[in-house]
Parts: structure tokens; C-alpha cells; sequence
């Protein structure tokens, strides 16, 4: 099961810096993000990371406002197409969701799309029963 730290940060010059130095110290790798302004100088940054449960303590230790949220992750053709050949099944099993970033996994072979739902048990429903399975730990977090 997948999941994305989430960190509320003000937009500010250095807040982006002050998360990655602390995932820098410790050894902490950036699969994929999304950054996202919000209203009155907000934003949430949304981390795919090889050790989310580790990211998060390690942010929050320091003094970071972050939190993990269980995510989908389905793997697609990297080609033109690729990303819409998805979306059309999602669509097709009713699935909606809140955010959604990619990844590159293999130049021209395989890619990522990270979904985030508002309710994930009935997302992981939804999905199985239209026979769409995510992927597992090892190929969303490249262990």
C-alpha cells in the first residue's frame, strides 16, 4: 500500500529547501512531487518518497507540518496515449479522485500515475472490481 507525505508549507523563500535538506540528512529519496499555492501564501507539497513512514517522522521532528495519505499508483505505457489509455479505464470503473502526479519509470516503456482519493478503501474497490490492481511497494518506492 502506497502512501505520500503531505506538507503543509508557507510560500516562502527556503521552505521548499528546508524540507529536502531534511530528507537529504536523512537519505530519504524524492520519487515524484507535486507543489500546489493554496490561498493566503499556503501550499501542500505532495511527496512520493522511498520511506514515506521515515520522511514523515523525520519532517515532523522537525518541526514540519506533514502527514501521510494512502495513495493508488497504476502503471501505464510511457508512450503519446499512455497517460489517456489509463485515465480512460479509471474512468470507466466511476474512479474520482483529488490529485494526481506521474513518474517515468523507463524512458518510452513504463510510467507511473500516483491518484489521490478522497475515500481510498472505496477507490481500492472500485478499482479491483473493474480489474484494476495498483501497483505494490517495491516498483512505486524503486526498492
Amino acid at each position: 500500500m502506497a502512501y505520500q507525505v503531505s506538507i503543509f508549507l508557507e510560500n516562502k523563500t527556503g521552505h521548499f529547501e528546508r524540507v529536502t535538506r531534511v530528507l537529504r540528512a536523512n537519505k530519504i529519496n524524492i520519487r515524484s512531487m507535486t507543489l500546489t499555492h493554496t490561498a493566503s501564501g499556503w501550499g501542500i507539497l505532495n511527496l512520493l518518497v522511498d520511506q514515506p513512514e521515515r520522511a514523515k517522522e523525520a519532517l515532523q521532528e522537525n518541526g514540519l507540518s506533514a502527514a501521510l495519505r494512502q495513495v493508488l499508483v497504476f502503471g501505464m505505457d510511457d508512450h503519446p496515449g499512455g497517460l489517456d489509455e489509463i485515465l480512460l479505464q479509471l474512468a470507466k470503473a466511476g474512479l474520482n479522485f483529488l490529485n494526481a502526479y506521474g513518474r517515468v519509470l523507463e524512458d518510452g516503456k513504463k510510467a507511473l500515475l500516483i491518484v489521490d482519493v478522497e475515500d481510498y478503501e472505496a477507490a481500492l474497490e472500485l478499482v479491483a472490481q473493474n480489474d484494476l490492481l495498483p501497483l505494490g511497494d517495491e516498483v512505486v518506492y524503486g526498492n
